[in-house]
């Protein structure tokens, strides 16, 4: 495998980890506030 390959690898391994960690993050977010407006309410 050659270095170019290898640096793909990563990069997309690690844009992968960052796009699920956006999602559980904005996932965390939406149910912060559900719950805020229901104790709100």
């Amino acid at each position: 495998m050659d270095e170019k390959t290898m640096v793909n690898d990563v990069l997309n391994s690690v844009k992968a980890s960052l796009t699920t960690y956006q999602r559980v993050i904005s996932e965390t977010e939406n149910i912060r506030i559900k719950a805020n407006n229901t104790t709100n309410a």
